[in-house]
């Protein structure tokens, strides 16, 4: 992931994030962990919806997850036109598709913290998969005390080819007593190389395709992650 910080703070701290053609940072061939690496539960098959997000210009990466065969999710930082190539290492064949349109629902999170991150990508063709990402909501519970348990995706390490793998289990909570009302947290677990990453939900001990959120930035001063969360409007980005 090329890495960058906003001008502007989240929580009183920099925004360290993702990967966009226009920013500086972490050369695509870094071995850095991404997840860090006692953080790392193994290979992320379990979610084969979960894709790489490649730039065109063949360095900038990010990550993201199917939400339909043509409907990508990933983090509105990491987009910028279409110049984009999205492969799904678990599927079938491991596909690689063009992108032909995107949309991002703010440009706002470089100087507000609340401003969602999250932006689509429309593929050229579809990706055939046994499961997709199947958006789900639980800010309001959250932001109501509730906690969740959870697992995220990302690469296991910080370079544009590497392997996709899931956390340990997760603690989630509101970030809306924080200062972040469209998000959640989680215990820090990323250095980041993984933005629009997915975020799945774990009920009763087992692992689901419902995608809780997707990945903002890690924060490892305050030891938290911070996800968009699906909300009405990352729902209707979803509908394109």
């Amino acid at each position: 992931m090329r890495t960058f910080v906003y001008l502007a703070p989240l929580l009183g701290l920099a925004l360290l994030a993702g990967c966009a053609a226009e920013t500086a940072g972490e050369e695509s061939g870094s071995t850095d962990s991404a997840i860090v690496e006692a953080m790392q539960a193994g290979t992320a098959t379990a979610f084969p919806e979960a894709v790489q997000i490649l730039h065109g210009n063949g360095v900038d990466y990010c990550t993201g997850v199917l939400v339909s065969p043509t409907v990508v999710l990933g983090a509105a930082h990491c987009i910028w036109g279409t110049a984009y190539t999205v492969k799904a290492p678990f599927a079938p064949g491991a596909p690689s598709r063009k992108v032909v349109r995107s949309k991002v629902l703010s440009r706002g999170y470089s100087n507000d913290a609340a401003a969602p991150d999250v932006g689509m990508l429309l593929l050229a063709a579809p990706i055939t998969l046994p499961q997709y990402g199947v958006l789900t909501s639980i800010g309001t519970q959250a932001d109501r005390g509730t906690s969740f348990k959870g697992v995220a995706v990302g690469r296991s390490f910080e370079a544009r080819t590497a392997p996709l793998v899931r956390s340990t289990l997760l603690t989630i909570t509101s970030g809306k007593s924080e200062g972040y009302a469209t998000g959640l947290r989680t215990p820090y677990y990323s250095t980041g190389g993984d933005s629009g990453g997915p975020l799945f939900l774990v009920e009763n001990g087992r692992l689901t395709h419902k995608v809780v959120a997707v990945e903002r930035q890690p924060d490892p001063g305050n030891d938290a992650d911070w996800f968009t969360r699906v909300d009405a409007s990352v729902l209707a980005l979803a509908r394109p």
